[in-house]
């Protein structure tokens, strides 16, 4: 399922920012912004500092870069927390942020050298389900078939999972797409599926036929977090052939 995609060089160069960092001045902008999971979220600022909202209270310090390298020689910045308070996390004596490569969008905090809270740059993310995975053990969600009589064709079945409460909640396929001289994606959509709202931690499941190289699938909503439009399209990781969101300029459509 692995396809050249548009937006995963742009993005992966963020992702992987500053690596080898510069000792004068370090890149933080791989991991700058809001970071969403399915319970907390994590606030990273331009300069490196950061909260995590656990619930039993807030983690707060600085982060420390740490250039390295992964197996197959892609060099990527990992960064270490420097907690302002270290008796909040007596337990953990090792602790660091370290982006996914080849998912964009995606970063893991991991614990004593243990992956631990997988956190997105997005309020929603979304991932393959697998021929041998039950869907009943993803229930309840919302089914979108839009592949009804493609059964010759590589349909993929994928599953949204919201992180925050949405409203106007639409999935949509794109069509007669086109990128200008700034590298901005135009289409035309057809919404799929619409919803007034849905609430944090639900599902949506799609069978979708990917075709071409421009990115023909979206998910569009507002947060109601703070009121904004927020629009994805899907793409396809020309690395391991894995899911992942792009953002698009709201009101693209």
């Amino acid at each position: 399922m692995k396809k050249l995609t548009v937006f995963a060089a742009v993005l992966l160069a963020l992702c992987l920012a500053g690596g080898p960092v510069l000792a004068e001045e370090a890149d933080f902008s791989g991991v700058a912004g809001v970071w969403y999971t399915e319970e907390v979220m994590m606030r990273v600022s331009e300069d490196g500092r950061f909260v995590i909202e656990w619930f039993d209270g807030d983690w707060t310090g600085s982060l420390e870069p740490d250039p390295r390298e992964d197996e197959e020689g892609v060099e990527y910045t990992a960064f270490r927390l420097i907690l302002d308070e270290p008796e909040k996390a007596e337990h953990w004596e090792d602790m660091e942020l370290v982006p996914d490569v080849r998912h964009p969008g995606k970063v893991t905090l991991w614990f004593n050298g243990h992956p631990g809270e997988e956190f997105y740059s997005a309020p929603v993310y979304v991932r393959e389900i697998t021929e041998e995975e039950d869907l009943g053990t993803y229930e309840p969600y919302y089914l979108i078939d839009d592949a009804v009589g493609r059964e010759d064709d590589p349909v993929v079945t994928m599953i949204f999972t919201l992180l925050r409460p949405a409203a106007d909640v639409a999935v949509m396929t794109l069509y007669d797409q086109e990128i200008d001289e700034e590298g901005n994606l135009g289409f035309c959509g057809d919404t799929l599926e619409w919803w007034e709202r849905l609430d944090s931690q639900e599902r949506i499941v799609v069978k979708h036929v990917f075709e071409g190289d421009l990115p023909d699938l979206g998910i569009f909503f507002i947060l109601e977090d703070d009121g904004t439009e927020r629009d994805f399209a899907v793409e396809i990781s020309g690395e391991d052939g894995g899911l992942f969101l792009t953002p698009l300029p709201p009101s693209n459509g």
